[in-house]
């Protein structure tokens, strides 16, 4: 990873995020998510699991799952709901897996995973760099 995707990254501080509309086509298992923060970055995820209260409650994998509930869950929409006009405190990379993770508050977390060498994520920033997940480990 390079330093300036390390500096971009921490300037993802103290910014305010929505979840936008996607055009990407939703598979068993995803329920792809695009993330606008506020100073223009931009994180598309396909995997992802939102974690609150110290707990896992909603992820990709729940999207059109029924559960026994009423109705099939729109983990897109939910994501949306939770996150909208919350404010990041910062953008944690795990150097290991290529796994983001970003905070908001004291007790919510989204993680985008990288499950594979092909582009699970990525993220573009106002200045015109980015990063995919494959490449974020190289």
């Amino acid at each position: 990873m390079t330093k300036s995707f390390e500096q971009s990254l921490a300037r993802l501080r103290n910014v305010s995020v929505s979840v936008i509309a996607d055009d990407i086509p939703d598979a068993e298992g995803t329920a792809a998510i695009v993330i606008r923060f506020s100073d223009g970055t931009v994180l598309k995820a396909q995997y992802w699991r939102l974690i609150q209260d110290g707990r896992a409650s909603l992820s990709s994998f729940d999207h059109q799952k029924k559960y026994g509930l009423p109705a099939p869950i729109d983990a897109k929409e939910e994501v949306s709901n939770r996150l909208q006009r919350q404010v990041c405190n910062g953008v944690q990379f795990d150097s290991e897996t290529a796994d983001l993770t970003l905070v908001f508050g004291e007790s919510t977390k989204l993680q985008a995973f990288n499950f594979t060498g092909h582009e699970i994520w990525e993220i573009h920033f106002p200045d015109g760099t980015g990063q995919y997940s494959n490449y974020a480990l190289t």
